[in-house]
């Protein structure tokens, strides 16, 4: 819980001009605050420009400079730059874990013996031991401070977007809050309902290059299966293409919930994805297991699914109904987690 007074300021760190996931994240959130009567401010840093598709979100934009240092203000920063929060003493500072493999603190996944170690030794150390430690760089050597870990203590308030990231932060520091963010506004925003008949669909198999992983490159190579990626399009040419298609395939990392399966299935997809990372949790990817693939570099396997799923959607389509009321209520959920965080007195 983050106790706000009326006048309170919510400060969103954000990179600036970025497309993707996260920061359209960030811009959902400050757009919702606001609709429900916070003061809430987005701050750019490397690039003080918005991208054009986060313009929906009306954002109240300041420079990163312009932030008030003030205890009953709140400065929250995605996973991936928390190292931005040693700036600020006095205010209160939140962490919104959006992902957890782009942490700047430390390695979330070690490889190797030396990795693990050093990982488990951050981990356990006391908190006042790095906070001397930090004191002592920013005397001896700025450019070692400015590049070291910020750690959090137990002041900082932790927000996850997924079980994925909810049961690592836990682990490593503290219980932290719910805090899934909804679908784009321009999803949202069309009412009609996806027609979720086989005969108005096309046998293209949807997919995300941006997410490339081994089996993929085997699949694209193979002549019986037909594949569209989502690439170089808008919002309204991505719902298209979702409502006149039967499948969407991700076989990469998953580190939440991840977007676009959500706006594939909204939109009357069927999924398959592998049983890796955040897909094993049915928090986050709440289809049924068939569609989650254990042997995910198995060809002959994953073949055999697809063209299973093809033939069969009318009768598969009814068993992604709970995801899509799930997604359906992201929005209302959204509102409800932030007001239970945020809390005016």
């Amino acid at each position: 819980m983050v106790k706000l007074k009326n006048n309170s300021k919510i400060y969103i760190l954000c990179p600036g001009e970025s497309l993707s996931g996260g920061p359209e994240a960030l811009h959902q959130l400050g757009y919702y605050l606001n609709k429900m009567g916070y003061n809430a401010y987005l701050c750019y840093y490397h690039k003080f420009t918005t991208n054009p598709r986060y313009t929906i979100y009306r954002p109240q934009i300041l420079p990163i400079e312009s932030i008030e240092d003030d205890c009953n203000n709140v400065i929250i920063t995605p996973e991936s730059s928390t190292k931005l929060l040693r700036k600020y003493t006095h205010s209160k500072k939140c962490i919104w874990w959006l992902g957890i493999q782009h942490y700047d603190g430390f390695e979330t996944f070690p490889i190797g013996v030396k990795a693990i170690l050093k990982q488990k030794w951050r981990i356990h150390t006391p908190v006042p031991f790095w906070k001397i430690r930090q004191l002592l760089l920013k005397i001896i050597s700025k450019r070692r401070f400015q590049s070291d870990s910020f750690i959090p203590d137990n002041k900082v308030t932790h927000l996850c977007g997924s079980e994925f990231a909810y049961a690592y932060v836990k682990k490593t520091f503290k219980i932290p809050y719910y805090l899934v963010e909804p679908l784009s506004l321009p999803f949202l925003e069309r009412k009609d309902n996806p027609i979720l008949k086989k005969e108005e669909r096309s046998k293209t198999i949807l997919y995300n290059p941006s997410k490339p992983s081994i089996i993929m490159n085997k699949l694209l190579k193979r002549k019986d299966l037909k594949f569209t990626p989502l690439e170089n399009m808008d919002i309204l040419q991505m719902q298209i293409l979702f409502r006149k298609s039967l499948l969407y395939i991700d076989f990469g990392f998953f580190g939440g919930p991840e977007r676009i399966p959500k706006e594939a299935v909204y939109n009357g997809t069927l999924l398959l994805v592998a049983r890796r990372n955040a897909a094993v949790n049915s928090h986050d990817v709440p289809i049924p297991e068939q569609f989650k693939i254990e042997d995910f570099n198995n060809e002959t396997v994953i073949v055999e699914k697809i063209k299973y799923m093809l033939d069969n959607y009318t009768e598969l389509i009814t068993l992604f109904g709970p995801f899509r009321e799930k997604i359906s209520n992201l929005e209302a959920n959204f509102q409800r987690q932030i007001k239970n965080i945020f809390i005016i007195e």
